[in-house]
């Protein structure tokens, strides 16, 4: 009976955990981004045919989207992400995740800030910053994030 209650403990508290990283849905206001004018500028660096975006925030977060899904990203987390981890990381395959990257992904030389209250797409999945310095992300299979300097929300 003790190992079957401890069992149960550790099942619940994984649960716990697990829901502080990822929900299975996006928060409500996540969609506002999709309402966002999309932005004008230089967000394709690199010699056509370029099918990855990458922009810096006005905080100086940089983020990326890739084509199809993903992945998409942002080379920072909140200062309540899980110790070690320095990149928030999405695809159309699961969830939103923090995770440690050796080297920046989503960062580019000389692209754009994109402007509060606009939106970049890219085949199916896009990024939006809002007013209040957060960064959004959304791609297929209802995935996605939204992330400023102090909080994450997966999904």
């Amino acid at each position: 009976m003790v190992r079957r209650g401890a069992t149960l403990t550790a099942v619940l508290a994984l649960t716990l955990a697990a829901g502080a990283v990822a929900r299975a849905q996006a928060p409500t206001g996540a969609d506002a981004i999709d309402h966002y004018p999309v932005a004008e500028g230089f967000y394709r660096p690199g010699p056509p045919p370029n099918y990855h975006v990458f922009f810096t925030t006005p905080d100086g977060l940089s983020c990326g989207i890739g084509p199809n899904g993903g992945p998409i990203g942002c080379d920072g987390v909140p200062l309540e992400a899980p110790p070690g981890t320095n990149q928030t990381f999405l695809t159309s395959g699961g969830p939103a995740e923090y995770r440690h990257s050796p080297a920046p992904t989503f960062t580019r030389e000389g692209v754009d800030v994109l402007p509060a209250g606009y939106r970049l797409e890219n085949w199916g999945a896009s990024c939006g910053v809002g007013h209040q310095g957060t960064v959004t992300c959304t791609t297929y299979g209802g995935h996605g994030f939204t992330i400023s300097s102090v909080y994450g929300v997966l999904w």
